[in-house]
């Protein structure tokens, strides 16, 4: 049988990643000898969805499965117009890095055509599998997708890719791979693709401790030469930890927290900013995801404060209010919107931190006014964002 996924983009998770759950049915898939496409209309950039789809009428697929929660409408009917095959839509978009999370969601949607259908039993067979531990599954079929297109890279701009070491079950249950396998995948990703750099994403890390110290053995003694970017928990990093993981290959370091729950909090503050400037301190860098929750006019305090921490970069997102069902926030802005403004403001936040941290709290602020109304020179940015040396430029601008 031949099969055709096609995944749709997450509209508000600006990270686009490889959708691992589609990979890992595909693999299933294979092995039961079923011919198996997939198609990231993630990466299809300005191209109308007709002319990305184009291929399936070269393919002629005898199913196509669209992964999506968002609104399909557009992209089914260009889906049947180029090719009459039987299309099941799942209701979940097969992004989340945990498969199994996705099971429940994916079978709320059951095309009626297809009740009872061969087609049907196959995808879901394949679905339900996603249930078992990651241990007992294939590798994901990666070669159905070009990983080259997504953007994800290191710091240095080197490509990235993601690795499953773990999903999460629930709210409360984590399943983690045992670490041989792990480096197993890491090392086939390396032979097949040539890609070294790569991508733990959630769950954390640290959810289990003593499993972490065998994946960091099996990792630092396996002489692949690779490095890799991990989400972690920051209050259960210690200097020895942090030592292990650079001896490991780890290169980045994602934090991950909600705004309130660590900024509102001294000693939580001051354990972030101890983490940071340990990692800082062996060279690894310092992401963070930070979850914005309502009430949000706290928002440009809590940004303003999470700029002086020295990250080296920063996401934030906005969490839906429970008693709502709308994309909206409380005082009517749309999640993307809080988000968005977060963003801007932690730029601007930052840049100002850049000068307070070379010239003091007094002149420092007095100086990034200064360069913010255009007195400094058009390079003035250049050293806001901390690419320069600042000194020179002051001195120049003063005559020193």
């Amino acid at each position: 049988m031949k099969i055709a996924f096609i995944a749709l983009p997450e509209p508000e998770n600006p990270v686009i990643a490889p959708p691992l759950p589609l990979t890992y049915m595909a693999a299933l898939l294979e092995q039961q000898r079923h011919i198996v496409r997939i198609y990231d209309l993630a990466l299809r950039g300005t191209l109308p969805i007709d002319i990305a789809l184009a291929p399936l009428r070269a393919f002629r697929p005898h199913i196509i499965v669209v992964a999506t929660d968002q609104d399909a409408t557009s992209v089914i009917q260009a889906a049947l117009a180029v090719c009459d095959a039987p299309i099941l839509r799942l209701g979940t978009a097969l992004r989340e890095p945990a498969p199994g999370h996705a099971v429940a969601q994916a079978l709320w949607q059951i095309d009626e055509r297809l009740q009872g259908a061969d087609e049907q039993s196959v995808i879901f067979s394949a679905l339900l599998a996603l249930d078992d531990d990651l241990d007992a599954l294939p590798f994901p079929a990666r070669h159905l997708l070009a990983l080259e297109q997504y953007p994800l890279f290191t710091p240095t701009g080197e490509l990235q890719t993601t690795v499953l070491a773990g999903q999460q079950l629930g709210h409360d249950t984590i399943i983690t791979r045992r670490p041989p396998l792990v480096v197993a995948e890491l090392r086939s990703i390396t032979r097949e693709h040539g890609i070294r750099h790569f991508v733990f994403p959630d769950p954390p890390l640290t959810h289990d401790l003593v499993w972490l110290n065998d994946l960091l053995y099996q990792l630092a003694t396996s002489d692949l030469g690779i490095s890799w970017e991990g989400s972690v928990r920051h209050e259960c990093l210690t200097p020895e930890l942090l030592g292990m993981c650079r001896q490991a290959g780890c290169e980045v370091l994602c934090f991950e927290f909600d705004a309130l729950e660590v900024l509102d909090s001294k000693s939580a503050r001051a354990a972030l900013s101890t983490a940071v400037e340990q990692a800082h301190r062996l060279g690894i860098n310092v992401r963070a995801h930070i979850q914005l929750q309502p009430p949000y006019g706290a928002v440009p305090a809590l940004v303003d404060m999470s700029a002086t921490f020295g990250l080296d970069n920063v996401r934030f997102s906005a969490q839906q209010p429970v008693i709502a069902h709308t994309h909206m926030a409380n005082d009517g802005l749309a999640l993307e919107d809080v988000a968005e403004m977060a963003r801007s403001r932690y730029r601007s936040s930052r840049s100002r931190q850049f000068f307070i941290e070379r010239f003091g709290a007094q002149l420092g602020p007095m100086l990034w006014r200064v360069g913010r109304a255009g007195l400094l020179g058009r390079t003035w940015q250049r050293y806001a964002d901390g690419g320069e040396d600042a000194t020179g430029l002051i001195a120049g601008s003063y005559g020193g």
